[in-house]
């Protein structure tokens, strides 16, 4: 099997010819430190290990509101500015520090009904040449693709509003937010049809959206059942209709949202993170054949360097999740650099052993 038609069928709950083997993020960080532990300088660790491929295309369509970037203040080691969600965003220009949002551009019904109308769906989105260019790249060679638009609860809480006025909102201002999410919804179901009428095809759509922490979802699960678990159905059933798969991505401890993703037809979960809680046997028990799950290798574990634990870890959850197909292998999250090169070899050693 090619690394797609591997993933193709994990996603699919068959049995491919081995385990897809999946990392989708290496620290920078990691990197440098593995450089001085062997690793060649400037490889693609994807490649150098033998890993199967997944591409995502990012913003292949501006998924906000379009507004114009503007630089308020910019240094040798961050710069602030706008985005096109109208958020003022610091970014970290000599660390790996992840952006920090001071201000969203929506805080009330009256925001929203000012930059409602530019979620205009229209061929003047698709103005990202570097994302068509890395689409073309990855389509030529084979590689699993997905495109990853925003989720329409993530466009609330993380583009639109803080995370603060976001969730206060569902509860003082659930009119607001079920508006959001539902002409957001609109807005990318119209843009993704606009997308596969100019030729793009692809394996999945992927959304991002960090919906639970490490004691469960942000909001009630209530609330998701009711108000978005029939927009998710609407994504499912859009890929579905286009041989394509629907994959979820979300931190914490993701118990109490599974059962809606299985609901609406979600066809992938990850990174399953091992310190919320999560535990793929377990889900596996649960959920059978209803649902991919992609993750929830402890890196704490491979952290730890001790070869035992590692073989153990492996050894527990692999075969456990990989019976009956429907389980790709990926860390609990990302490789972080307390993770050493010769940890991260012995890792994947057992994966492939224990993955066949």
């Amino acid at each position: 099997m090619t690394s797609a038609e591997r993933i193709r069928a994990a996603l699919a709950r068959q049995k491919p010819d081995r385990v897809p083997m999946c990392e989708l993020t290496f620290w920078p960080e990691t990197l440098q430190l593995w450089q001085q532990q062997g690793f060649p300088a400037g490889a693609d660790p994807v490649d150098y290990f033998g890993l199967d491929r997944i591409a995502c295309i990012n913003d292949l369509f501006d998924p906000s509101f379009g507004l114009e970037p503007r630089v308020i203040e910019e240094t040798r080691d961050y710069r602030i500015a706008t985005d096109g969600y109208g958020k003022t965003v610091k970014t970290f220009l000599s660390s790996y520090n992840p952006p920090h949002t001071l201000d969203h551009g929506i805080h009330s019904m009256d925001d929203w009904q000012r930059l409602r109308p530019l979620l205009k769906p229209c061929d003047e989105k698709f103005n990202n040449p570097a994302a068509e260019a890395e689409y073309h790249a990855a389509r030529a060679a084979g590689h699993f693709l997905a495109i990853t638009p925003a989720e329409p609860m993530w466009f609330v809480i993380n583009n639109a509003m803080s995370y603060d006025d976001g969730l206060l909102a569902i509860a003082a201002d659930t009119e607001l937010v079920v508006d959001m999410v539902t002409a957001y919804t609109d807005y990318l179901i119209a843009m993704l049809e606009r997308t596969f009428a100019r030729g793009f095809a692809f394996d999945a759509i992927w959304f991002w959206s960090d919906l639970c922490y490490k004691n469960g979802m942000l909001f009630s699960p209530v609330f998701g059942r009711e108000h978005l678990l029939p927009l998710w159905r609407r994504f499912a059933d859009l890929a579905h209709e286009r041989g394509m798969r629907l994959m979820f991505h979300c931190d914490g401890n993701v118990g109490d949202l599974l059962p809606l993703l299985v609901e609406a037809g979600c066809d992938a979960v990850h990174p399953l993170e091992v310190r919320a809680g999560n535990d793929v046997r377990a889900y596996k028990q649960r959920f059978g054949q209803d649902i991919c799950f992609v993750g929830n290798i402890d890196a704490d574990i491979v952290s730890s360097g001790d070869r035992e634990r590692i073989e153990a870890e492996v050894a527990a959850k692999v075969p456990v999740a990989a019976d009956g197909g429907g389980y790709v292998y990926h860390i609990d999250h990302s490789v972080p650099p307390t993770v050493t090169l010769d940890a991260y070899r012995f890792l994947l050693e057992c994966v492939r052993r224990y993955g066949r």
